[in-house]
């Protein structure tokens, strides 16, 4: 079990072994596992990967990520090879044997690329138009967190700007952060999450209570 965090230097430090125990350059499947790739049974796909790289052996020299939404539900399941970011879309559980193989030899399997409407062929998800123009700031460390491995977020500067409210910052302060920051919340009416927490202050009472709707951003 980890250790209670008592300090922003113990978090950076977790953080900094944590990274020491990952190798950057290592093989990567990551796998989208939201709401719309689930739809075209990408669980089926995972377990399938999961049981062809212990098969083969290679579940020590491929890691699979199981990870939230990639953004392009309409093309799911989509997998992003890592460290190169070729892009796989509309996976089959009949096409991982060949994946699998695939990867271990450093080839691409051409098929499952992304076609764009005028015939193109991208590789690359830093290549393919649906990404290339996209700023991703909330959605933008999906592609490398499973959301059931909490060292996944940590090793991503997790808890980082929560560690600076509540070590740095006066109530006041993380109130203004919020309101400049122009967060909001990702339904329909896109309220600003800065009205609502200042609201949630004034209110009436010593006891407050903050009722949160933490699935509804998912596009798919």
């Amino acid at each position: 079990m980890m250790s209670k965090l008592t300090s922003v230097s113990a978090l950076e430090a977790l953080r900094k072994d944590i990274l020491s125990r990952r190798d950057p350059q290592k093989i990567k499947l990551s796998v989208c596992s939201g709401t719309g790739c689930r739809a075209y049974d990408s669980d089926k796909v995972i377990d399938s990967l999961k049981a062809g790289l212990m098969h083969h052996g290679l579940n020590e020299k491929i890691d699979l990520v199981t990870t939230g939404c990639h953004g392009f539900c309409e093309l799911g399941p989509v997998m992003v090879i890592y460290p190169d970011g070729t892009s796989y879309f509309k996976i089959k559980p009949d096409d991982v044997d060949e994946i699998i193989e695939t990867v271990d030899q450093g080839k691409v399997i051409d098929r499952l690329l992304y076609v764009d409407p005028e015939g193109n062929v991208h590789a690359k998800e830093n290549d393919i138009p649906f990404y290339k123009y996209q700023n991703r700031v909330v959605f933008g460390n999906n592609h490398f967190i499973d959301p059931e491995n909490i060292e996944d977020y940590l090793a991503l500067d997790g808890y980082h700007a929560l560690a600076t409210c509540l070590n740095s910052l006066s109530p006041e302060e993380v109130l203004e952060t919020v309101k400049k920051a122009n967060l909001r919340g990702r339904g329909g009416g896109g309220f600003p999450a800065g009205q609502k927490w200042v609201a949630t202050r004034n209110a009436p009472g010593d006891v407050k209570y903050v009722i949160v709707n933490a699935d509804e951003g998912d596009p798919g």
